[in-house]
């Protein structure tokens, strides 16, 4: 086992070619999960947020000789690998190519893996100040994890798996990237102490759920009785179609940090939607979808 550790962090001849490999593997991979997993499940959660792509970028990042060679390789395979998780989607997504939407939010992070991969290289100097960059990143899991435990609280077993690997990639990034026992020291203290004045205020983060309804517009005029005929959620989310004398109302709910979709279908035709909350402006965001 401390071999095999040994070899992931600083064994492998990590070569162009083998990075293309890993990036199109890990985008192939991301897109079955993206597919075939549902919302809240633990392997969907590579799909939809950063703490799973952190080891894959370490990996790159402790096999590289040089800081400008781990930002390089480290852009580079999220420029593959990100786009390709939803490009192997859009056949078969109602959503089509409007999937890329979400994808400006990945190509921030993007471009932020250039200058932190050239910063993070220098953990590998196992100096003090390679256990203060070390601890950016494990505090980073840290908040990640408490809050995946949360929400596997608030709706077991979702997110259990998720949890557990955020937490037991700390003690692995520390004793496995590490040598030397003060930058060990600095790394968990800073990790400790920065997850303890979080713990408090994690259980209102981005996994509180929530309720609301809206009314469809003018545009929308249903043949017939209308009915759910598709629904991607998370099992915390919900869809209630509400009849009154002007029309429909649609009783909606989720968890605050996920998307949801639906299709809403009649003797006719078929109506697509997506909702999730904005937490910028605190209200749910509901709009009308093209596939």
């Amino acid at each position: 086992m401390k071999s095999f550790v040994k070899y992931i962090f600083s064994g492998i001849n990590l070569t162009w070619p083998k990075l293309i490999g890993f990036s199109i593997v890990m985008g192939v991979y991301t897109a079955l999960m993206a597919m075939l997993v549902p919302d809240g499940n633990s392997f969907h959660d590579i799909a939809v947020t950063e703490e799973w792509w952190i080891l894959p970028a370490v990996i790159i990042i402790f096999n590289s000789k040089k800081p400008l060679e781990a930002a390089l390789k480290t852009f580079v395979f999220f420029l593959i690998s990100q786009p390709l998780v939803y490009l192997l989607q859009v056949p078969f997504s109602y959503m089509g190519w409007g999937l890329f939407k979400y994808y400006p939010h990945w190509f921030g992070i993007t471009i932020l893996t250039f200058p932190a991969a050239f910063v993070c290289w220098f953990i590998t100097k196992d100096k003090w100040y390679s256990g203060a960059i070390l601890a950016v990143v494990t505090i980073l899991l840290g908040i990640e994890g408490v809050n995946r435990a949360y929400a596997f609280i608030a709706s077991p077993p979702s997110h259990l798996i998720t949890a557990i690997y955020c937490f037991a990639m700390i003690p692995l990034l520390i004793f496995a990237t590490l040598k030397d026992k003060l930058p060990r020291v600095i790394t968990a203290l800073a990790t400790a102490a920065a997850l303890l004045i979080y713990i408090p205020f994690a259980s209102v983060q981005p996994f509180e759920t929530y309720n609301n309804s809206f009314i469809t517009d003018n545009e929308i005029v249903f043949v017939g009785e209308p009915y759910i005929s598709f629904w991607s959620g998370d099992g915390q989310g919900n869809v209630e179609i509400i009849r009154y004398d002007g029309g429909y109302n649609f009783k909606i709910s989720g968890v605050q940090g996920k998307s949801y979709h639906f299709t809403v279908s009649d003797d006719q035709r078929e109506y697509h939607f997506e909702y999730y909350y904005d937490t910028d402006s605190q209200t749910v965001i509901v709009n009308k979808v093209t596939p």
